[in-house]
């Protein structure tokens, strides 16, 4: 069964200091594609990262201040955002695929 496991969904962290987002994750394919997205409270839809093997990338608005930890044999990817700001509110949701359409930019 292809799972992903978020742990403490609800936190509450001050601006400038660091999070750390838990995603973990189960696939019977070997190499699964993994993402982060965000929902913002003004209802916007964001990707946020994707990742494979050792490869990952990131939205335009992550560069500097997000990355993940893809830890393979532990099979989690945690997002990772520092120092953290107000407009980073939002929800963030892991997933996984096995196939990738990566989204062009406009």
């Amino acid at each position: 069964c292809d799972k992903v496991t978020q742990s403490s969904p609800d936190q509450t962290v001050a601006s400038g200091s660091e999070v750390v987002l838990l995603c973990t994750y189960d696939s019977t394919y070997s190499n699964p594609y993994l993402f982060w997205y965000r929902i913002r409270p003004d209802y916007n839809f964001q990707f946020v990262f994707y990742g494979i093997k050792s490869r990952s990338q990131g939205a335009y608005f992550t560069q500097g201040r997000f990355s993940v930890k893809h830890l393979l044999t532990q099979k989690a990817f945690h997002l990772v955002i520092s120092p953290v700001r107000t407009e980073d509110s939002a929800t963030y949701y892991c997933a996984m695929s096995t196939m990738l359409q990566v989204p062009r930019k406009s």
